[in-house]
């Protein structure tokens, strides 16, 4: 399967094997994406951004983005900002369909969108973040199946592409700075161009 020399750029490489749930795991950060047809757990941590667990049941083909909408008017999917919540999604989509899934049959889970950082609340980033991507998938047709957005707290999001399953935790004393320098660095790349408690939800 050929992928345009884009879509490498952005496809999630960290990979290692997941002591807890004895799998092969993938690591999404901001800005990138992953699918795949194997066995295996692909999980990101979120804070204002938005992940999209998408996949097609039929032939077990999933796969996650983690993307973060530049600042501007993200209802205008012609806008600067719309246009690269478009983009981060058809990555995914295209990728999917390199695998043989079918449009009409993704069924999709989303999370994130929280106010995490200061600074980001002022403009609602993770507020249109959750909106675009709600509309989008509006639009596009696909079935929400599952959703956690917006609040104020950090999430885990571990997705078993085979089966469609999503384990999502909120971190709710989960604030330390690396992660939160990530995600500032990945909004200022954007706008240019373990303690965690809480309980465990199925979707």
């Amino acid at each position: 399967m050929a992928l345009s020399a884009a879509a490498r750029e952005h496809l999630a490489t960290r990979k290692y094997h997941d002591r807890q749930f004895d799998i092969m795991a993938v690591k999404v950060l901001p800005g990138e994406y992953y699918a795949t047809q194997d066995d295996v757990m692909i999980t990101t941590l979120l804070g204002s951004c938005v992940a999209v667990c998408l996949y097609d049941p039929k032939i077990h083909a999933g796969g996650m983005n983690h993307f973060l909408l530049p600042e501007g008017d993200a209802s205008d999917f012609l806008s600067e900002s719309g246009r690269y919540g478009v983009y981060a999604m058809e990555m995914l989509i295209n990728h999917l369909l390199k695998l043989g899934a079918r449009r009409e049959r993704f069924r999709a889970k989303i999370f994130g969108g929280g106010n995490v950082i200061r600074g980001m609340t002022h403009n609602n980033v993770g507020g249109n973040n959750a909106d675009f991507i709600q509309t989008y998938l509006k639009n596009e047709g696909i079935p929400i199946e599952a959703s956690d957005l917006l609040d104020i707290y950090p999430r885990r999001v571990n997705f078993f592409p085979a089966s469609g399953r999503v384990m999502m935790k909120k971190l709710v004393n989960h604030y330390d700075n690396e992660f939160i320098n990530e995600e500032m660095r990945y909004k200022q790349a954007v706008t240019k161009s373990r303690q965690e408690t809480g309980d465990i939800d199925l979707f």
